[in-house]
């Protein structure tokens, strides 16, 4: 079974890879803050800007797929794989919320 491509323009490719990039030093800092016995309120509050960055990512991709994936998808006649990779998405969004 061959790999499905992602469909991100280099823009946007761009985008998402500047946004990861610089989660991954906030990551990084939040590490060293537990490592340095910060307050952990400060954590707390670091981690919930890391999630809150990392969920406007996952839009960019959702939006990304919602826009290309899923309409080849249903122009392809292929309603039904796009209706269950979408479910996926939700049931995993809530199994981790």
């Amino acid at each position: 079974m061959k790999a499905k491509k992602s469909t991100l323009s280099p823009e946007r490719k761009q985008d998402v890879l500047n946004r990861l990039k610089s989660l991954r030093g906030h990551l990084d800092g939040i590490i060293k803050m537990v490592d340095e016995d910060t307050y952990c309120v400060d954590v707390i509050k670091q981690i919930a800007a890391v999630r809150g960055a990392l969920d406007r990512v996952s839009r960019l991709e959702l939006q990304n797929h919602l826009e290309h994936c899923v309409v080849e998808q249903i122009r392809g006649g292929k309603s039904d794989a796009a209706v269950s990779e979408l479910m996926d998405i939700l049931t995993l969004r809530q199994e981790v919320a």
